[in-house]
């Protein structure tokens, strides 16, 4: 089922601004469980949560919220937590099926008194599992029997499953595209070299200055504004920043590194 669109309008400013407001209008609006979102009435164990968060995780995050019970129909009912759990007990539960690149929040919302009679003297937790397509797919650390760490879990509908061979395309082309977003393919090896040489340019071997304390720039800038001016004595310095390596040692080196591969792979040692 798609991501209804103005749904996808009220979750973005909940996750800009999570107030108790925007946590009400956004219940009141929900109509039911999609890819990014998800209900529990109570939180649940800890790789089953982790596990949601998996899945999320690897379809373009999204959020759980606590307190909240789906209906057969498809409607919600706001039965709120009996209390807020802490987030450092949440943390616990998970941290050892999921990686630390799984970044997530969990927000508190407590409903005092509320027009929306429905969330009064209620709490709710929301969960927001980011996207972060540059270290998909995640995998359980840790096997459990909800668990398998060679399974990777996407969000199906209402469900986590097992990704199949087009989800994993999905996966695959994602990270792809967000580390090489012009044309999804990998630089070649002209290109990377062109990259390193433009960064060589871009910084000096020798760091310069002037006995009267004028960097070569400074003493430029003045030149400009005010005509000649009275340098002193230059004073060039090795750069500490600059590489230990020049760009063609470099080369050099990467030339007898090849020459040793292929080496390798005809066996000739």
């Amino acid at each position: 089922m798609a991501f209804p669109k103005q749904l996808k309008d009220i979750v973005y400013e909940l996750l800009q601004e999570p107030t108790l407001d925007k946590m009400r209008e956004f219940l009141k609006s929900q109509t039911g469980e999609h890819n990014s979102i998800d209900f529990k009435k109570q939180w649940i164990d800890g790789d089953k949560l982790a596990k949601m968060m998996l899945a999320i995780a690897n379809t373009e995050g999204g959020i759980i919220i606590f307190g909240v019970a789906e209906n057969d129909d498809g409607s919600i009912q706001c039965e709120g937590l009996e209390q807020l759990k802490d987030k450092a007990s949440i943390s616990n539960d998970v941290k050892n099926y999921i990686t630390s690149d799984l970044k997530y929040d969990i927000y508190d919302f407590s409903y005092t008194t509320s027009e929306y009679l429905e969330l009064e003297g209620r709490h709710f937790q929301m969960m927001v599992i980011d996207d972060i397509p540059e270290h998909i797919p995640f995998l359980p650390k840790k096997e459990s029997s909800h668990l398998k760490t060679n399974e990777i879990y996407v969000r199906r509908g209402t469900s986590c499953e097992v990704a199949n061979q087009e989800e994993l395309r999905v996966i695959i082309n994602r990270r792809i595209n967000y580390v090489h977003p012009l044309n999804g393919e990998p630089l070649q090896l002209e290109e990377h070299l062109n990259q390193l040489k433009v960064l060589y340019k871009n910084i000096s071997k020798e760091k310069v200055y002037y006995k009267n304390g004028f960097t070569d720039g400074v003493a430029n800038l003045l030149t400009a504004f005010v005509g000649s001016i009275t340098k002193g004595e230059r004073i060039a310095e090795p750069n500490p920043l600059y590489p230990d390596e020049e760009y063609e040692e470099f080369i050099s080196r990467m030339i007898i590194e090849k020459k040793n591969k292929i080496e390798r792979v005809l066996d000739l040692y």
